[in-house]
């Protein structure tokens, strides 16, 4: 038999605890069960969020506050092109301003230099994308979206260097006012 030296003896229940014993002994399984059952719930509540936030069609269009579209009774679903924004104090593509409205007023000339330079770059970037699609050629289509207020001068304009650059097919952004088509956008 060993020599134990005297003292306060514990059971052997507490001989195995951290605290009292000499602890760790024993090791803990590392056999974890997982719970699947949770796992898919979780994962289903996720992919109907996913499906229910989906849009198939996309954002077409960046509707800006200084922007407020004109109402049409008849339209069509636009596609996605580049968009050029006018509103009252400037012309924009896809989002990057181009020329100020009140720049424009001053030139006598009908085309916007720099508007047309942006468009002819964006034609070239389709075409060196698309040169390998036998169907992918390059179909002219532009989405304006103007204020209601803004002059028809200035339209005029951004539609003048539109063809130029080779844009032949311009749809204009409108809001729906109600009739067959409500709810779409031209």
């Amino acid at each position: 038999m060993s020599i134990v030296q005297p003292g306060k003896r514990v059971s052997k229940r507490l001989m195995k605890s951290r605290i009292f014993g000499k602890g760790l002994h024993h090791k803990k399984g590392t056999v974890a069960d997982l719970l699947i059952t949770p796992l898919v719930d979780m994962f289903v509540i996720i992919v109907i969020f996913l499906l229910q936030n989906f849009s198939a069609t996309g954002e077409i269009l960046f509707m800006s506050k200084d922007i407020t579209l004109p109402e049409a009774m008849n339209g069509r679903d636009i596609d996605r092109s580049p968009v050029v924004q006018i509103s009252n104090d400037a012309v924009m593509l896809e989002g990057e301003q181009i020329a100020l409205v009140a720049d424009l007023g001053r030139d006598e000339y009908w085309n916007i230099p720099q508007l047309e330079e942006k468009l002819r770059d964006l034609k070239k970037r389709y075409e060196v994308i698309h040169q390998s699609d036998p169907a992918g050629g390059f179909k002219g289509d532009i989405n304006i979206q103007a204020h209601k207020e803004v002059q028809f001068k200035t339209i005029k304009r951004v539609m003048y260097s539109c063809n130029q650059a080779g844009y032949l097919n311009i749809n204009f952004a409108v809001m729906s006012a109600g009739g067959p088509d409500k709810d779409k956008k031209k």
